[in-house]
């Protein structure tokens, strides 16, 4: 026998082995979100024009130890795009995408549907017709061929051609899932990762809900001052490539509330929310310049609590903006990222340069005392978003807001049991204020003025 009478080589992966490899690298709470990308994708196809486009649309998410849930209003998708798309693994390169989508890899609802559960059902509708997909996995595992089979559709009062949307269930939910799903704290999560990762289609109109607990939108806060003494820095541009979908790019930086967790670069990408509050290499924090081992950007410090960036990346295509297959990072690789990443740096050094200005004034002056910290809170706030037009960021400098007298700060230290006594008797709350009024007490007593 000759290697040409042998039958070929099989290497088509089982199912079981292709679902496991799926499903492992995706944590429980990113399979959710994808879902809700989704949802949100559909109703980006149904956007309105002003400031809520997405006013009306709404997504419910529910789950518990028994089943997962979610139902959206968002035009639903028809039998076509279910046949060629929704249940392929992966996107052919000849299928056409919702211009600034959030889903690009074609691998989400699947994803989802095999981490959480045993069974499914997808029920969908648009204006014109209703389908249904109803699998059990273990079933499905065992048979010939990867194809899907269609179930019974049912109209109700959730979904139909005059409700369009998608509804899917997930029964004979895996034990390690059930268990989470059973829990506050998994709920807590979601919610908080809804609040943050699509807190741009909430504030336009979206209303999702989690376990009826209705999700409300977080907004970045920028300072501003009316004489513009405070003034954010704001670029846009655009990124063409010949034969490939421009991409627009927003970059705000600035200072907010003094917030470590809420301190750092935030990336957003089509609208949902990439990175928040990143403080790592990958945003250029701890950044040193190899040729002269200078460092142009340092690691993050508490001192830096007010700092924020912010990045929009928005495409037609999906496939152009920097974000890995679980949108939980950017894609350090991706040219785009490439071209971002230098103005990011250049933007974001002078306001890290007037907050080491901000950290000395205050370890001259006393937090209490210090004339530029006074000027960062007398500052009103603004919604990043709200900010448009190009800018320099600006901030005033010690010697413009600089005490009449110089001072120095005193520094020392007595028995808390004396300081307590003190402050009882001088009618003040703290060391710090103790130390002020007992100095005054001497000062004048010794003849000042």
């Amino acid at each position: 026998m000759t290697k040409k009478d042998l039958a070929p080589i099989d290497a088509e992966p089982t199912k079981s082995f292709f679902v496991d490899m799926l499903t492992r690298d995706i944590p429980l709470e990113q399979a959710v979100l994808d879902l809700v990308d989704n949802s949100v994708d559909g109703a980006k196809s149904l956007a309105t024009q002003g400031q809520r486009p997405f006013e009306g649309r709404t997504v419910k998410i529910e789950f518990d130890s028994t089943r997962f849930r979610i139902l959206d209003n968002c035009g639903g998708f028809d039998t076509e795009a279910a046949i060629k798309y929704a249940f392929k693994f992966g996107r052919s390169s000849s299928i056409g995408r919702t211009p600034h989508s959030i889903g690009q890899f074609g691998v989400g609802m699947k994803r989802a549907l095999f981490k959480f559960g045993d069974h499914f059902l997808v029920r969908a509708a648009t204006t014109k017709e209703e389908w249904s997909v109803d699998v059990d996995v273990k079933k499905w595992e065992a048979a010939q061929g990867w194809h899907f089979p269609w179930g019974e559709f049912t109209p109700d009062e959730n979904i139909s051609v005059q409700t369009p949307g998608v509804e899917i269930v997930v029964t004979k939910l895996r034990q390690e899932v059930s268990t989470r799903f059973s829990t506050k704290n998994f709920e807590t999560q979601i919610i908080a990762l809804v609040k943050s990762k699509h807190r741009q289609f909430i504030a336009q109109g979206m209303s999702i809900s989690v376990n009826g607990v209705h999700v409300t939108a977080t907004d970045l806060y920028l300072l501003v001052t009316e004489d513009r003494r405070f003034q954010p820095g704001i670029d846009s541009y655009v990124i063409s490539n010949e034969g490939k979908s421009d991409v627009k790019v927003k970059i705000v930086v600035g200072l907010g509330d003094s917030a470590p967790r809420a301190a750092g670069w935030y990336v957003v990408c089509n609208g949902r929310v990439v990175l928040e509050a990143d403080r790592r290499q990958e945003t250029g924090w701890g950044l040193i310049e190899e040729s002269s081992n200078n460092v142009v950007i340092p690691s993050f410090h508490n001192q830096f609590a007010r700092f924020r960036g912010i990045v929009n990346l928005d495409s037609d295509d999906s496939a152009r903006v920097p974000w890995n297959t679980t949108k939980t990072d950017i894609d350090k690789d991706n040219p785009v990222w490439q071209d971002v990443f230098p103005r990011m740096q250049e933007m974001m050094r002078p306001v890290i340069s007037f907050l080491n200005e901000l950290d000395n004034d205050i370890d001259e002056h006393t937090r209490d005392s210090s004339p530029l910290l006074d000027v960062v809170k007398k500052a009103k706030t603004v919604k990043a978003d709200e900010l448009v037009a190009k800018a320099q960021f600006t901030a005033p400098s010690r010697a413009s807001v600089s005490a009449r007298v110089k001072t120095t700060k005193i520094q020392y230290s007595r028995p808390v049991d004396q300081i307590s006594f003190l402050m009882t008797e001088l009618g003040v709350n703290t060391a710090t204020a103790v130390g002020a009024e007992t100095f005054d007490l001497i000062y004048r007593r010794m003849g000042g003025k």
